[in-house]
């Protein structure tokens, strides 16, 4: 049998007590350091410590005299140079933070000035782990043996019958269930917050108060409902955790500091928006061309928490927001899903989600015009072209009439901005929508996903360029449920199977014009869309399920060869090349997802697993593919967000590196996009841009933070950052 084909990273473990007694290897003596160049827009220097120049560790400079939250930071190359590039005019405060070391002092200057700093060494090693990132924290929570697997229920050996397997279950707790919406292990969600530390409750009563708070304690509580077990379940595995942490108990390896290409970044923080709307995902430009909006506006969305949706000026570095409306008045809020259970440690009983447009994705097209999927209408009021009768191509084949009640997470439409117009335009889809990519057509086809399963599962597109010609919505849509064929002779027909796997992720392959999307199903699948001449009749899917040692997945990306790409739960980045099947791909079985495992290959990311198993404990909600080489590090290079580790996981030449955030602590990466400002201006006319997405933005360090990593009365906003790589690390 065919099988897929584990890549070994050669990284090597780092010794714990050599870096925290010397913050990293080094050689007795080193040669002076040459001159470190400036310009007048930039800071410089060189950072020593008691064994002389510091390698690998992050300078960080801080303004709060711009119209956003703003820090710039790079990391010093081997003699402990360091260059902080083209900061806007402002008084910065500049320190050295690096693991093995605690933050040095703030020094306040001004741009175009060299400021040497002196490095100060952890005094200890619990000091030196208030830096780690979350995942080395998380890492530490104690699983349930493989031997509980699979579960037989209370009755049984305990563990819910729903968990048949140890991964399934770490799915649930990593990335399907609490790892989508909180960075788990960073100081907040580690330690309790003063409120919730009354005297005389144990932890588990801690956890099953913190639990409950906010908007989100009602989908909380019934998460870890399903996680109950006879010996106290999840909820006292974290009570256990927790105990263990504050009873001095710290993480079993250390983050190595950033080498190679790793210390050529240069990461520029922002925010936007407030402490009290996370805001799910952001759009720069559009995909198929990359210049659109040159040095323009970056949109966000804010899913469930409000309908004021997000705006940053990357030049200006003006923070605004955008009310953006519904076309019906009866479209519900999302409050009535989300009511307060309990009193927030930040925020109180005040209803702080209250979104009714709900949008969730945003696509900018060629034109600069942003797509968001987001409700404009009530779920009981679908368009009369949705049912069979309208003689509507895609109703014939499957009509779509629910109607269901209140409010419903993915019964969302299309939004589209003109920010030229500054118009609001509404597209009444009959299918909800969730993600959505344009293909490369002559018709500037949008597809689009719903996440919605079983008798729901479909994939829905709009004809954009006859919608603008037109503005009929109805005339310019069209969905189809997933067949596979399972007859396996090569077309659509009644003897064909359905498939019940919804779309989350979607992309389009410029190889071939097929669509791919992601199934969150443990343990994660693709799915291949061929549309065929008329897709309403015609579009085949194909289906394949990660196999072992795979598990856990949400988004992912297409590259321009047609290779999908994901970031595992597992402590991996797969692919799955279709090229590389040797065997049939339709037929008998083939909706069970099971053929081609040789098309998959994984190629482990860095960070710590938990006791007992292999491959990092990350949480990785998104991926995406930079067919366009706008990072630097060539096209179709594939990035998954680090979402526990501050970072994004990159594969460069078959292995992963880590693109890390150092400050603020509680980077939470969501929606990623790059965009190419100016093509002839090399590394400073590109980059990356990315969104944090934790629902609890009040968790990230703050700038008043009384402890590293933690928040500060000046709670954080949800945070913007941008990813540039230079050639060395003191380029500018």
């Amino acid at each position: 049998m065919a099988t897929p084909r584990v890549l070994h990273s050669g990284a090597t473990l780092i010794a714990l007590t050599l870096l925290l007694l010397t913050g990293a290897p080094r050689p007795q003596a080193q040669p002076a350091a040459p001159a470190v160049p400036i310009d007048a827009g930039d800071i410089g220097g060189v950072v020593t410590g008691k064994h002389g120049p510091e390698a690998g560790v992050w300078v960080i400079a801080e303004t709060t005299e711009l119209g956003t939250r703003f820090a710039k930071m790079v990391v010093t190359d081997d003699h402990g140079r360091y260059v902080i590039p083209d900061l806007p005019a402002a008084t910065y405060r500049v320190w050295v933070r690096g693991y093995g070391l605690v933050d040095s002092p703030r020094v306040t200057t001004a741009r175009g000035r060299i400021v040497n700093l002196t490095a100060v060494p952890a005094p200890s090693a619990k000091e030196a782990a208030e830096y780690y990132p979350a995942i080395y924290w998380f890492s530490m929570l104690k699983i349930p043996d493989r031997s509980l697997f699979p579960g037989t229920g209370p009755d049984g050996n305990g563990m819910p019958a729903a968990y048949k397997t140890q991964e399934q279950w770490l799915n649930a707790v990593q990335l399907n269930g609490c790892g989508n919406c909180h960075q788990l292990g960073d100081k907040a969600t580690r330690e309790f917050p003063a409120t919730l530390e009354v005297a005389g409750r144990s932890s588990v009563d801690a956890w099953t108060r913190r639990l409950q708070s906010g908007p989100g304690g009602s989908s909380m509580v019934r998460f870890i409902g399903l996680m109950n077990t006879n010996d106290g379940g999840h909820l006292r595995r974290l009570a256990e955790w927790t105990d263990r942490i504050r009873a001095g108990e710290l993480p079993a390896s250390v983050p190595p500091r950033p080498n190679g290409v790793e210390r050529n970044l240069v990461v520029t923080v922002y925010d936007w928006h407030s402490p009290k709307y996370y805001i799910h995902d952001l759009i720069v430009t559009d995909r198929r061309h990359p210049g659109v909006n040159a040095f323009g506006p970056i949109y966000g969305a804010a899913e469930l928490s409000t309908d004021d949706l997000p705006i940053l000026d990357p030049v200006k570095i003006i923070k605004t927001t955008m009310r953006v409306p519904i076309r019906d008045q009866d479209a519900p809020s999302s409050a009535l899903a989300n009511p307060v259970v309990a009193p927030s440690p930040y925020f109180g009983r005040e209803q702080v989600w209250d979104s009714r447009v709900n949008a969730h994705n945003p696509m900018m097209d060629r034109e600069g015009r942003v797509y968001y999927t987001a409700q404009i209408r009530s779920p009981k009021t679908p368009p009369a072209y949705c049912a069979a009768d309208s003689g509507h191509p895609s109703a014939k084949v499957y009509p779509l009439t629910r109607t269901p009640d209140g409010f419903v997470q993915n019964s969302r439409q299309v939004t589209v901005y003109d920010p030229k117009s500054k118009q609001f335009t509404f597209i009444d889809t009959c299918f909800g929508t969730h993600h959505l990519n344009f293909a490369e057509d002559a018709d500037d086809t949008l597809w689009l996903s719903n996440n919605l399963q079983n008798e729901l599962a479909l994939v829905g597109w709009i004809n954009t360029k006859k919608f603008w010609q037109t503005r009929d919505a109805g005339a310019s849509q069209g969905w189809s449920p997933l067949i596979v064929d399972t007859n396996g002779n090569g077309k659509r027909d009644a003897d064909d199977t359905r498939l019940g796997l919804g779309l989350y992720g979607i992309a389009y392959s410029p190889a071939d014009g097929a669509v791919w999307g992601s199934n969150i199903g443990h343990p994660g699948y693709v799915i291949r869309v061929q549309p065929g001449v008329n897709p309403s009749e015609t579009a085949l899917a194909e289906v394949y399920k990660v196999p072992p040692p795979g598990y856990g997945m949400r988004g992912f990306d297409v590259d321009r060869h047609g290779v999908a790409w994901v970031t595992l739960a597992s402590g991996h980045i797969a692919s799955f090349d279709r090229r590389r099947c040797t065997g049939r791909l339709n037929g008998p079985g083939a909706a069970e997802g099971n053929l081609c495992p040789e098309g998959w290959t994984f190629y482990p990311i860095q960070g710590p697993a938990f006791a007992g198993r292999d491959g990092a404990a990350e949480g990785p909600y998104y991926t995406w593919v930079d067919q366009h080489d706008i990072l630097g590090l060539g096209a179709n290079t594939p990035i998954g967000t680090g979402n526990f580790s501050d970072s994004l996981h990159v594969l460069t030449y078959g292995k992963v590196i880590q693109l890390r955030v150092p400050y603020p602590m509680g980077f939470f990466a969501k929606g990623v996009d790059g965009r190419i400002d100016d093509p002839k201006a090399g590394w400073k006319g590109r980059g990356l841009w990315v969104t944090s997405g934790n629902r609890t933005p009040m968790h990230i360090e703050s700038i008043d933070a009384p402890s590293p990593g933690a928040p500060g009365k000046t709670l954080s906003s949800p945070l913007v950052v941008h990813f540039q790589l230079r050639p060395d690390p003191l380029a500018h």
